[in-house]
């Protein structure tokens, strides 16, 4: 007959696996900052830059005004993600006809340019990683987007004096890539997007006159312009998400 002591014993021993389990809470989000390549990755991308990328950057990345490092580099692609820098330099880097670089090929370039811009190296493979999911930020956390950043914005149209219109009751602005008509994947992220205290002016909304539909919840696009109280948008895009305002907060 087994004892109450030992019985106690095996039945701690069992649990308590389980209850560490619970108690450890939620996996914490990559980030550009948590080791998210490994150094190999950085190594061959730096041979392949080289290759395909040094004779406009420069050996030292400083070309095209050191658009690769430093501040120049978050300021054009924090608040973003590793797959919108991917997708750029897929679609543009180097200049000519696509193909001169394979895929697997452009990821060790941006595990290069992660460590040549102070990012560390970790046990993670980036080929393998979902690069949406992994934000670029800076080491302080996620930050307001950048002024003149093109962005997306989700809110209620409202005329804005005798000629103008604005956006009120709008969300946080995000970055995009896309000037342009969303996706469907697109609007429904605009749909969804937590609606908040901010108000935007819109610059020329000439071209979109047939969208301009008071009291109606919109997606806008365009390029953000900061002021104290009177923060504005240049549009580039504008579009009717549905009738009414009636978005929960």
């Amino acid at each position: 007959m087994v004892s109450r002591h030992i019985l106690g014993v095996l039945v701690f021993g069992a649990l308590f696996p389980v209850i560490g389990l619970a108690q450890a809470g939620p996996v914490a989000q990559p980030t550009i900052w948590t080791g998210v390549f490994q150094q190999a990755e950085a190594e061959r991308g730096a041979r392949l830059y080289e290759v395909h990328c040094s004779r406009c950057h420069g050996p030292d990345l400083g070309g095209y005004g050191g658009v690769l490092t430093g501040a120049r580099f978050m300021e054009r692609w924090r608040e973003d993600n590793l797959q919108s820098l991917l997708k750029k330099l897929e679609d543009t880097m180097p200049p000519g006809p696509r193909g001169q670089v394979t895929r697997p090929e452009y990821v060790d370039i941006a595990a290069y340019l992660l460590r040549m811009n102070g990012f560390p190296a970790g046990d993670n493979m980036l080929e393998t990683a979902d690069l949406k999911g992994i934000p670029i930020v800076s080491k302080e956390g996620p930050q307001p987007v950048p002024d003149f950043s093109l962005v997306t914005v989700s809110g209620c149209l409202a005329p804005d004096g005798a000629k103008g219109w604005m956006m009120t009751d709008a969300s946080e602005p995000v970055r995009t890539r896309n000037p342009g008509e969303s996706t469907d994947a697109e609007s429904a992220a605009a749909l969804a997007r937590a609606r908040a205290a901010h108000t935007f002016h819109f610059l020329d909304t000439n071209a979109f006159s047939g969208e301009l539909k008071a009291s109606s919840w919109m997606e806008a696009k365009g390029f953000l312009m900061r002021s104290p109280g009177n923060d504005r948008i240049n549009l580039t895009w504008l579009k009717i998400l549905k009738p009414g305002c009636d978005i929960a907060r």
